[in-house]
């Protein structure tokens, strides 16, 4: 059994000493840089200097390569305009090292590179999509808004309406005065494209009439000929070609656009298939 005395002094023994006191508590002693104000100024505005210096450039990189590159590129060869830019990212170090001033750049370090890196890709995409987008440009063709279908005539006044699946219209043979209607949306106006449908088969071709003003109203309780609740889409039908034969017909709608700065294209293709009545 201890007594009180020996207690306290088998206390004392495991008590740090007064040297192991101060190396736990000294920041310096555990290899902590003192803070210097006047360092970390001169870093804060390196690093400031160095943000601007890049927002500048991804925005120079971004209207050279869509006023000056783009115009005189073939759209088949697009990827140039991601490619390149994306190159750029290796001189950002040497574009820091001549245009800065020196004070600066030597509180350049591999996390500013990195920083740097992806300040400059992703400014660079949002100022070249807003540089290719309405209102500044338009790289993209009208496209289908929805799905479209066939108006058929059913009586003087009425009008029925068949909607393809899948890309896939099914018709039965003896049908009345019919059009192929759809509805197309853009980013900008799609009334300003060139629209043309074409319907073939393995024998004939045959180019179909735009008569999208006969159906500038179409009852209530009628199908809409624009198949969209949009109002900026436009819709178009397409006299549909009588007394077809049976059998697996294409149907091919072509679309040109004067973009800017390019000519917009787009080819949609899909199938018709007329079958012979049920008796």
């Amino acid at each position: 059994m201890m007594d009180l005395q020996t207690l306290m002094a088998e206390r004392d023994s495991y008590r740090p000493k007064d040297g192991e006191k101060k190396k736990r508590r000294s920041g310096e002693d555990l290899g902590i840089e003192s803070f210097d104000p006047v360092n970390y100024v001169a870093k804060e505005r390196a690093e400031t200097g160095s943000m601007w210096l890049v927002l500048a450039f991804s925005i120079f990189v971004a209207c050279v390569m869509r006023y000056t590159i783009m115009p005189g590129l073939d759209p088949s060869n697009a990827d140039l305009l991601y490619a390149l830019p994306l190159m750029f990212v290796f001189l950002l170090p040497t574009l820091h090292r001549n245009v800065m001033p020196k004070k600066w750049v030597e509180h350049y370090k591999g996390s500013t590179w990195f920083k740097a890196t992806f300040l400059y890709v992703f400014s660079w995409l949002a100022v070249s999509f807003l540089l290719i987008n309405p209102p500044m440009g338009d790289i993209v063709a009208p496209n289908v808004s929805s799905n479209w279908g066939i108006i058929m005539e059913d009586g003087e006044e009425d009008h029925a309406f068949k909607m393809a699946e899948s890309g896939v219209l099914n018709i039965t043979q003896g049908y009345n005065d019919s059009w192929i209607v759809m509805a197309f949306s853009d980013n900008d106006d799609p009334s300003h494209a060139t629209y043309n449908a074409t319907l073939s088969n393995v024998t004939k071709s045959w180019t179909l009439s735009d008569e999208s003003s006969k159906f500038s109203v179409i009852g209530e309780n009628e199908e809409r000929l624009l198949m969209s609740e949009i109002d900026t889409d436009m819709g178009l039908a397409w006299a549909f070609p009588s007394n077809l034969n049976v059998g697996t017909y294409t149907l091919v709608v072509t679309v040109l656009e004067d973009g800017n700065p390019w000519t917009n294209s787009r080819t949609l293709e899909w199938t018709v298939l007329v079958s012979e009545p049920i008796v």
